[in-house]
């Protein structure tokens, strides 16, 4: 059967205990911090408040813009950052503490504002391996209100200090970064076409295998064993919100008409090559999750219900966003996508992403069974 002709008829429930506020599970799969922002006299500050009960550590506080979200709702990259010191914490213990936080130079513009607890102490947000929330760090954000989990969205214009903004800490991620190696990384994306145009053709897969990360950078157990969720895995979950027994459709009203399913993970692809004679052009695509992974088709994974994998079935859509420097775009599909090396970031559904190529592939191993060669491969699209 062809990759977008599967519906499903069994319903079932789940409650998927994932981060109250998933928007700060993880930086952008992009570059984090965008060198061309501009710098105006707007501050925010306010607030950090938390109320677990292990001893509090490092926080880092995050802007993004609020039409360029950070995943899983997009891909955005933050715009600035700062630290705010475990030692700022006030309180004794266990219980309610607050400590302050300030972001100057802010430009004008509407901003989100988020906060990650860095309890490992292994945050760097100038490195991709390193910028993402890991198992145990404690997330949150400005809050719409106190009592909603939506992100609330600042307001700032005209060299202002706002500084009543209060950063709630909510939630302890349960999972791991999805950190992976391909197990093969090549895809033809003429292949591809011929599968979407007539199933009968099969479809143009690659896949990726869950992978622990021994590094002197980071440190990720895993693979999942069953036994640890603090290990690396997949959290696969095809989405049936409304309960119908069918996989509710891609949000994307392009790949829904194709039949595409929602799925976590998302996996986006990134062309690594020269784009040609206009400098800040850039080619971006998503794959999708496989369907035969659904248990219905022989798979693992039961519809409704985030199931972890160590590997990782996804099919390449022969389509990319060409985006030009002036900020319009274009479709390019098979069979002029570039061809060559294409970076894969798997989103997962806490927000928590992993990008390959990264820079553990230039630093050294700690345990003798790690690769870390494995950190610096690429998607090949011929």
């Amino acid at each position: 059967m062809g990759l977008f002709t599967h519906r499903t008829t069994t319903v079932f429930s789940f409650a998927w205990a994932v981060a109250a506020v998933p928007l700060v599970g993880a930086c952008a799969w992009t570059p984090p911090l965008d060198p061309d922002a501009a710098v105006v006299t707007n501050s925010l500050s306010g607030s950090v408040i938390y109320s677990g009960s292990a001893a509090p550590s490092d926080v880092i506080v995050l802007l993004f813009d609020a039409a360029d979200p950070p995943p899983p709702a997009g891909t955005g990259s933050p715009v600035a950052f700062s630290t705010v010191s475990a030692t700022s914490f006030t309180g004794a213990g266990a219980g309610v503490q607050a400590a302050p936080w300030a972001l100057s130079q802010v430009p004008d513009g509407q901003w989100l504002v988020t906060a990650l607890m860095d309890m490992d102490d292994d945050f760097q947000p100038l490195l991709s391996s390193n910028s993402g929330a890991t198992c145990g760090d404690i997330i949150g954000a400005y809050l719409a209100s106190l009592q909603a989990t939506d992100l609330g969205v600042v307001s700032i214009k005209g060299g202002v200090l706002l500084d009543d903004v209060t950063l709630v800490l909510a939630s302890q991620l349960p999972t791991e970064r999805p950190a992976f190696q391909f197990a093969t990384n090549a895809v033809d994306q003429i292949a591809a076409a011929m599968a979407l145009s007539d199933p009968s053709n099969g479809d143009e897969l690659f896949t990726l295998v869950s992978t622990g990360i021994y590094s002197d950078i980071v440190q990720l157990t895993g693979p999942f064993d069953g036994t640890d969720t603090c290990d690396t895995a997949f959290w696969v979950h095809f989405v049936d919100d409304d309960q119908d027994g069918v996989p509710d459709p891609h949000p994307d009203a392009s790949y829904a008409k194709m039949g595409i399913p929602f799925v976590w993970p998302r996996v986006y692809l990134q062309y690594l090559g020269d784009t040609g004679a206009d400098a800040g052009d850039s080619y971006v695509a998503e794959a999708i999750v496989d369907p035969l992974m659904l248990d219905q088709y022989g798979g693992s994974v039961p519809l409704g219900v985030p199931t972890p994998v160590t590997q990782l079935s996804v099919a390449f859509v022969p389509a990319a966003m060409h985006l030009f420097a002036d900020g319009s775009s274009e479709t390019v599909s098979a069979p002029d996508l570039p061809v060559g090396a294409w970076s894969v970031t798997v989103v997962a559904e806490t927000g928590q992403t992993w990008t390959l190529p990264n820079e553990v592939a230039e630093f050294n191993s700690t345990d003798d069974a790690f690769n870390p060669a494995s950190q610096g491969e690429t998607l090949l699209v011929q």
